[in-house]
């Protein structure tokens, strides 16, 4: 909405030249053009904006919770507001728009954020899925929490055409920074009639910045009658938000921007600088891309808060400087018009009061986001229903960036129902796990993937403050030494998993055993919390005695003896009877069968049908052929084990057979060992799975016979049994 007001004629200024008269012509001709604009600022219905969307919480509480900083308005008629004024011209005029401006909630009506009634979705693969509500504060009374500050970028005209009005233009900046809150940052920045030629870079430091302010004692002397205004602006604009993604481990970027522009709008003939201009100024630092084509760093639509300090200039330029500052403001996400005549300082407290109940009207909402897509640029909408009055959402964040890495986001793990069906359930090696969540799956249990992780492996205290290639380094180095599991079965709410069969992940003793776990969806190459206050970390328990395999031993044992018993008195009794006795049975020899004599009528001795390639005892493979496979080769010695699937190729975060050679694919094959035999399948890749020389084909479980060679690619392996 912009405001086109008469401009009123300046008072004499020293040093500055004469006055130039106004022709009563030109002031009908900006009456009636305010006339013409002013109507079409009608009051509109409520309105939501999105003004930015942080992921960081995630990082902090290992939880898939997106912070959102949205405001929500009813703007108001701008000639309600400012009608008395009509009558008025000159000084009196100007004083008046900005009396009438400068009041607290001029222009619009804050509402409650209406939590109930919203929807927050987040598109993936075309559909838009919706995000559960966690809680709501207003920014007012949020000051002090992490994050909840604003980026505040000031920009002095410095421009010799300043004249007095510099100075002013400077103690309006002060009065901006001596009401920086804890996690306010500020970039000061001075400008001639060509470029900035000062620049405090971001600071959070009040004092560093009052004293970027005062270390400029005068204008710059003038380059030409005309300057590129609308452009030094926007490039001073990109380089400050471009850079606050990178001001350093000292200065952290909050998650609010402003601009704040004190300048007289003086361009001269530029034809850009111009009211048509600054709508288009305008609408790039309300989109938040800087620059437009930027895909990486995050989209923050940027309030500009334009105040004017009328200079002498000749009519036509005094109209066109009036037009572009005005132009200039968003006041649909918090931009702000006002004038500053010649000796009223005063207003600066008045305007930056304004500016500030504007933004503590704000809301941050939090929202549980489980499923996000797989890539950096996301696409969220915020809807409304069934409200009264009926509130307009925000589309705007279409295919754009808000600072997550899909690799990093964590899974939506129901903790408390987790924790709950293992404390009547414990965890241990070689049994079953529920874990309950929001999942994105969709019941592929070949995406889900569970790790216990050894009880000496130390998890990372905090992700915070480290980069997200810290973070995916940190989720690789659990997810590599940690032990696998196997998904038996899996739902949107619900997963359950067999445990690997080994106790080196059990933590404590007696009640206080539990057990470490990260949950991992391999195709979308996402896990559950992994910092150390955060991981999953239920009650555990060592391996109950399998009493029903005892119980069928021991049965079988007596069975056993009473056959041997039973035979050897049928024996005793036939040489009672007057039968003869055949000769003693030959020794045993070590890793031999026993080579028997006949029995009588021909039958074979007790015990002469144990296999001839040696028993248990002397290192004879037992029935089946073995109790897990060894895959040898010059990468390594790697060890397959019922009951696990091991992937094989270059990505360390999904392999636990890690190839560096670059013709193995990322996942190039998976082998598995079940009921005695190795087990391998083709995973797509580029350069092929070999068994003994024959290529496989993709997607299909192969048997590999003992003694077979494998080979990934170029990468060969030698197999055999044990």
């Amino acid at each position: 909405m912009m405001l086109h007001e008469p401009a009123c004629p300046p008072q004499p200024n020293p040093g500055t030249g004469p006055r130039r008269s106004r022709s009563p012509l030109l002031l009908l001709a900006i009456t009636l053009l305010a006339l013409i604009v002013l109507p079409r600022a009608a009051a509109a219905a409520p309105e939501a904006r999105i003004l930015r969307i942080d992921p960081r919480a995630s990082t902090v509480d290992g939880q898939p919770v997106l912070t959102t900083v949205l405001d929500l308005v009813q703007n108001k008629r701008l000639g309600d507001i400012t009608k008395q004024c009509a009558t008025l011209t000159g000084n009196a005029h100007m004083d008046c728009v900005a009396d009438a401006l400068e009041q607290p909630q001029a222009l619009y009506s804050s509402f409650d954020f209406p939590d109930k009634n919203a929807l927050f979705t987040v598109t993936v693969d075309g559909t838009d899925l919706p995000s559960k509500f966690e809680s709501k504060a207003r920014w007012g009374d949020s000051a002090g929490q992490p994050g909840v500050g604003t980026a505040w970028l000031i920009l002095i005209d410095a421009a010799s055409t300043m004249g007095a009005r510099f100075d002013e233009a400077k103690a309006v900046a002060n009065a901006f920074v001596n009401t920086m809150t804890p996690n306010d940052i500020v970039d000061v920045m001075f400008f001639n009639d060509r470029v900035v030629v000062e620049d405090s870079k971001w600071v959070n430091n009040k004092q560093q910045a009052l004293q970027s302010i005062s270390s400029v004692t005068r204008t710059y002397p003038t380059q030409g009658r005309t300057r590129p205004l609308l452009n030094i602006i926007k490039n001073a604009a990109t380089d400050a938000f471009r850079d606050l993604g990178n001001v350093g481990q000292g200065v952290a970027a909050p998650m609010h921007q402003a601009l704040v522009l004190l300048s007289n709008g003086s361009a001269g003939s530029d034809p850009s600088s111009s009211g048509a201009g600054a709508t288009v100024l305008r609408d790039y630092l309300t989109k938040g891309r800087f620059p437009e084509n930027n895909d990486v760093l995050p989209k923050t639509p940027v309030p500009v808060i334009s105040i004017q300090f009328p200079s002498v200039l000749i009519d036509e330029f005094a109209l066109n400087s009036r037009e572009f500052m005005e132009g200039l403001t968003n006041p649909e996400i918090g931009g702000f018009f006002s004038i500053v005549r010649d000796g009223q300082v005063r207003r600066a407290a008045n305007i930056v009061n304004a500016v500030r109940t504007r933004f503590n009207r704000m809301h941050i909402v939090r929202w549980r986001v489980s499923c996000i897509a797989p890539s950096i640029t996301q696409t969220f909408k915020l809807a409304f229903a069934n409200t009264n009055p009926p509130i307009a959402g925000d589309a705007t964040f279409q295919n754009v960036p808000v600072g997550i890495d899909p690799t990093t986001w964590p899974l939506d793990i129901d903790r408390e129902a987790t924790e709950r069906a293992a404390k009547k359930d414990p965890a241990y090696p070689g049994g079953t796990l529920k874990i309950f969540g929001n999942f994105c799956w969709g019941g592929n249990a070949q995406r889900a993937e569970i790790y216990m992780v050894p009880k000496n492996q130390a998890a990372p205290q905090s992700l915070q403050g480290g980069s997200l290639d810290d973070a995916k380094k940190a989720q690789r180095s659990l997810i590599e030494q940690g032990m696998r599991g196997k998904a038996l079965s899996t739902g949107d709410t619900m997963a359950e998993f067999e445990l690997p069969n080994s106790d080196n992940f059990l933590v404590g003793k007696g009640e206080q055993m539990s057990g470490r776990i990260i949950l991992y969806d391999n195709q979308a190459r996402r896990t559950s919390a992994i910092t150390a206050d955060k991981i999953l970390t239920v009650r555990a328990q060592e391996a109950p005695l399998p009493y029903i395999l005892i119980g069928g031993i021991t049965f079988g044992g007596v069975v056993l003896v009473l056959l041997v018993v039973s035979i050897f008195r049928g024996g005793g009794s036939k040489q009672r009877r007057g039968g003869t006795a055949g000769p003693p049975p030959k020794p045993v020899v070590a890793g031999m069968a026993p080579v028997a004599a006949p029995m009588p009528g021909g039958g074979a001795p007790f015990g002469s049908a144990l296999p001839s390639g040696g028993d248990f005892g002397y290192g004879g493979p037992p029935p089946g052929g073995g109790s897990r496979a060894v895959l040898s080769g010059a990468a390594g010695i790697f060890t397959v084990t019922p009951g696990m699937e091991m992937r094989a190729g270059r990505d360390g975060s999904a392999c636990q057979i890690l190839l560096t050679e670059p013709r193995v694919s990322g996942v190039h094959a998976v082998v598995k060992f079940e009921a005695g035999q190795l087990f391998v399948r083709d995973e797509n890749s580029n350069n092929g799975t070999f068994l003994n020389g024959q290529r496989l084909s993709s997607g299909v479980w192969t048997p590999a016979p003992p003694g077979a060679l494998i080979r990934f690619g170029p990468v060969e392996f030698s197999t055999r049994l044990e």
